[in-house]
């Protein structure tokens, strides 16, 4: 937030505002023609100065514009040219093409100004083409009006025509009147220099005629008027001339809106007056318009004056004045860079001074070469930008159609790159579902076979131990009992002795004959088991793995888990994991105690496996291929396996999926 005092509109205006606001504020008072020179580039330099407090570099650039053409506005060369640049700058950094356009607009008409027409053609060049390519249809048709209006300065007049045209057919369905009036303007006053009468006034009519559409206050009227005056005149018609003149003198307040306009117009009907040989009348015009010039200090167009008044002492024979004022008149045009006026000085006193015959006529027709060649380079300087801006519109239209392919075809390869890399992972995926598919497929069958194989061990042990049964049933038992009843036939001896001894063998003998019976029923019946199934052969696995590290193992079982309902594959994963996490125990926990235990809670079968081993950080070391396999196959079954280790405590893995 700042705080200062400007002066707006003749008033002490307080500034507690945003930098922008002040800035503003600033540039307003510079505006303002109450105050001095001195005090308006004063302004100026606050505005400009308070600009580095604007943090919106967009916003800065189009402030530093403003503050650019308002030195402009003040002819100070040196401040617009360094404000201008820095906006420049600052908008190509911001590829601002808009403030880009508009430092090149204000460069045409700085150059413009200081007569150095081909660069202001070159600077309003540059901006129609950024203001076209935005498509900003009205500044691109303010561009070639102004780059007509050179055109035509430096006689370049059939290029000036069809610039002006150009610039007629954007501006037309835009309805801009103001425009439009300079550019029918420009075209007559081409059509005059190239002595084609009628068209010119043709275009000067047509500028009429928008001059009328035009709202604002203008003296645009009084101008084509004159003009078509001039047009009269070179046709020697100057009593229509004169009533054209006369006319555009009669308009409304124009002495106080356009004074420079108004002393062109005596000296224009003081020359057909003269020519009319109303030498009186001429003078006077002429003195007056003269004094006007002067007070005015329009010495570029008192060149022109003068010449008009040689003219007149030259009709009354007074050759003496008007050599006097032709030299004043070659004076002012060489100082004021009027190069027109110049060669017709130079050329009269080649003329008149007999003296100086010479050197006048050397001046001229050296000067005259030098104009013709200085305007023919700019001509042919202007159709080289135009040929090489469309040479290098066409090489972009190239490049950008080179572009656009190159955009296709790289677009078809990555959709081709797209659509095969979708094919191959679709391809991958379908793979990864099949091996899934066959790999499920072989943990049944493989379960299925160590079921089997399982079934057919304990089969044969079963017919082994029936065979046993039936052997000690049917043979010994037999045996036994026939020697028993040998034995109770031979008690026919009486003695005492012999009585107690065949007692004591009938007691032994009834003693194994019942413990080969217990010893066969119990047979019997274990061969009477039919599945021993999965949990056998998880006792298996144990049973195997224990006898490798010598560690004892505890294990148990949830009797509510019915094994034949439990899908095969998950009771291989399970089996897998246990087999995995047995001999993760044997290789490196050196446990002497393991526990397994399965147990099911809520549809959902919990396997739990400790040791007492050696333990490790599960943090500060990477998992194996062990561990990785365990956590990939509980992953597949869409379960959760939960890890617990230190040194010195075992381990403790927690492992729980859903089977139903």
């Amino acid at each position: 937030m700042t705080s200062a005092m400007a002066i707006a509109d003749g008033k002490v205006v307080s500034i507690s505002q945003t930098p922008g606001d002040s800035i503003a504020i600033w540039i307003k008072a510079a505006k303002d023609r109450n105050h001095s020179q001195q005090e308006r580039i004063a302004y100026l330099e606050k505005a400009y100065i308070q600009t580095h407090n604007e943090h919106n570099d967009s916003l800065r650039c189009t402030r530093l514009l403003d503050i650019a053409h308002t030195y402009y506005k003040l002819d100070d060369s040196l401040n617009f040219r360094k404000v201008n640049k820095e906006a420049f700058e600052l908008a190509m950094t911001l590829k601002d093409s808009n403030n880009i356009a508009r430092s090149h607009w204000y460069w045409g008409n700085f150059y413009s100004k200081k007569r150095v027409k081909d660069s202001a053609y070159y600077s309003y060049f540059k901006a129609q083409k950024i203001y076209e390519s935005v498509n900003n249809n009205f500044y691109s048709g303010r561009m070639l009006l102004n780059m007509a209006i050179i055109q035509s300065d430096l006689k370049d007049y059939t290029g000036s025509e069809i610039t002006a045209i150009k610039a007629i057919s954007i501006l037309k369905p835009l309805q801009k009147y103001r425009q439009l009036y300079g550019c029918y303007n420009n075209l007559g006053i081409v059509l005059n220099e190239l002595g084609d009468y009628n068209k010119a006034l043709y275009y000067h009519n047509e500028a009429l005629k928008y001059q009328q559409k035009i709202k604002s206050i203008n003296t645009f009227k009084a101008n084509t008027l004159n003009n078509i005056g001039v047009v009269y005149e070179m046709q020697n018609n100057y009593k229509k001339a004169i009533n054209y003149y006369q006319q555009a003198l009669q308009e409304k307040n124009l002495k106080q809106n356009n004074i420079g306009l108004y002393a062109m117009l005596l000296d224009n009907l003081a020359f057909s007056t003269l020519k009319l040989n109303d030498t009186l009348t001429a003078k006077k015009l002429f003195y007056k318009a003269l004094e006007i010039k002067d007070s005015i200090g329009d010495f570029k167009s008192m060149s022109i004056n003068k010449l008009h008044l040689a003219q007149y002492y030259l009709v009354v024979k007074d050759t003496g004045k008007a050599v006097q004022l032709i030299s004043e008149a070659k004076e002012l045009s060489a100082k004021t860079h009027n190069d027109r006026d110049l060669l017709t000085s130079l050329l009269l006193l080649s003329k008149l001074d007999k003296k100086n015959n010479y050197q006048y006529s050397s001046q001229y027709i050296k000067l005259n070469d030098s104009l013709q060649k200085k305007e023919r380079s700019i001509r042919n300087k202007f159709a080289r930008i135009r040929f090489e801006t469309d040479e290098f519109i066409d090489e972009n239209e190239r490049l950008s159609r080179q572009k656009r392919l190159l955009f296709l075809v790289l677009g078809f390869l990555a959709l081709l790159s797209g659509m095969g890399f979708v094919i191959k992972n679709q391809i991958t995926k379908n793979k990864e579902l099949k091996f899934e598919q066959l790999q499920q497929n072989a943990n049944e069958e493989i379960y299925n076979l160590m079921l089997a194989q399982q079934f057919k061990f304990d089969e044969g042990s079963r017919k082994e131990k029936k065979r046993i049964s039936q052997e000690l049933h049917d043979g010994v038992l037999g045996k036994l009992f026939g020697t028993r009843l040998i034995l109770n036939t031979l008690n026919d001896k009486a003695d005492e002795e012999s009585i107690k001894k065949r007692e004591k063998y009938i007691s032994d003998l009834q003693e194994i004959e019942e413990e080969v019976r217990n010893v066969s029923h119990e047979l019997h019946n274990r061969s009477l088991i039919t599945d021993v199934g999965y949990v056998r052969l998880i006792e298996n696995l144990l049973e195997s793995q224990c006898k490798i590290s010598n560690f004892e193992y505890e294990f148990s079982h949830d009797d509510n888990i019915v094994w034949e309902e439990v899908n095969g594959s998950l009771k291989m994963n399970l089996y897998r994991i246990l087999q995995e996490a047995i001999q993760n125990i044997n290789k490196y926990a050196k446990a002497t105690k393991v526990a397994i235990n399965f147990k099911s809670e809520d549809n959902t079968i919990i396997l739990e496996i400790h040791d007492n081993g050696v333990g490790f950080h599960k943090n500060s070391k990477n998992e194996g291929i062990g561990l990785k396999n365990m956590r990939s196959r509980v992953a597949k079954l869409k379960g959760e396996l939960t890890l617990n280790s230190s040194p010195g405590k075992g381990t403790s893995i927690h492992i729980s999926v859903p089977y139903r």
